[in-house]
């Protein structure tokens, strides 16, 4: 029993057909409609995700299955009081070991000293203005 592809166009044919497909596609196109429904999905999602919601009860409904998306998505990171702490991404731990290393720097150290020497002073200051005549 031989089989043409039911792609427009295509006239490719087989006569050994593994799965019994009711409109069977050579290889080539079977794997582009993989690939497009693929896509689709994914360029929903992202349209979802951002925000955009399409016109009608359809766009509703994705707008809600996003909203949900994303706050299982902040349960999986938080989890429930009790849990261990969700791993961070290789992302949060390459912004962490940048912040550690930043606050870290000499620069930032001296700054920090100097910023809490002068806010030292000006509450010295206040409190010599509320209470005159006493020394702290």
């Amino acid at each position: 029993m031989s089989k043409t592809c039911t792609f427009e166009g295509c006239s490719e044919t087989t006569s050994q057909v593994a799965k019994q497909r009711k409109p069977w596609m050579c290889k080539k196109h079977r794997n582009k409609m993989y690939k497009d429904k693929y896509k689709k999905k994914k360029s929903d999602q992202a349209l979802n995700c951002s925000g955009a919601a399409q016109p009608g009860s359809a766009g509703n409904v994705r707008l809600e299955e996003s909203t949900d998306n994303i706050l299982s998505i902040v349960k999986q990171r938080t989890g429930t009081f009790g849990d261990r702490p969700a791993r961070p991404t290789l992302l949060e731990q390459v912004l962490n070991q940048k912040r550690l290393s930043l606050l870290r720097s000499p620069e930032v150290v001296q700054f920090l000293q100097k910023q809490q020497q002068l806010l030292n002073q000006q509450v010295l200051e206040q409190r010599q203005q509320q209470f005159p005549g006493t020394s702290v």
